[in-house]
């Protein structure tokens, strides 16, 4: 078992100790600068390498035996820096001088967002969608139907 683990490659090892951190392949190619698709690679060959068929596993035992057979607690974060990688500064959501911020109030963090609406709050989500729908067809009809009365 031991081997298995010294055949972690570094850079399988950041992504591993992201995983167990609770980041999203997307996140950690943020963080450490590599696309998405190499990070999903990484962790691939780490599955494959530790016998295990999903990441969050494999991160468990990785962290575990890194810790020398402790598990890895929820709370600890083993710092980035550490790792190699520079800590990235707080995301925006927003600003007072009316919405010129970086990442504005409406784009959804990395990875998405939980939703937790209800049936009934889902359906009206989408009625209020479909509704804005026909009326962005119907006003480009009646642009298009006086655009062409404007031409004859």
């Amino acid at each position: 078992m031991e081997q298995r683990f010294s055949e972690i490659t570094p850079s399988q090892a950041v992504c591993l100790r992201l995983v167990a951190q609770g980041m999203s392949s997307k996140e950690i190619a943020q963080a450490s600068g590599l696309s998405w698709q190499t990070v999903d690679t990484y962790l691939k060959q780490a599955m494959a390498k530790l016998g295990v068929s999903n990441r969050r596993e494999a991160a468990r035992l990785f962290v575990a035996w890194e810790n020398g057979g402790n598990p890895p607690s929820q709370k600890s974060e083993p710092p980035l820096p550490a790792l190699g990688i520079p800590p990235e500064p707080p995301a925006q959501t927003g600003s007072t001088d009316g919405g010129t911020a970086a990442s504005p109030r409406f784009l959804p963090p990395v990875g998405g967002s939980l939703n937790d609406l209800r049936w009934d709050q889902k359906t009206i989500k989408a009625l209020q969608v479909a509704g804005l729908g026909v009326a962005v067809v119907i006003a480009l009809a009646l642009a298009m139907a006086g655009l062409l009365q404007t031409f004859r």
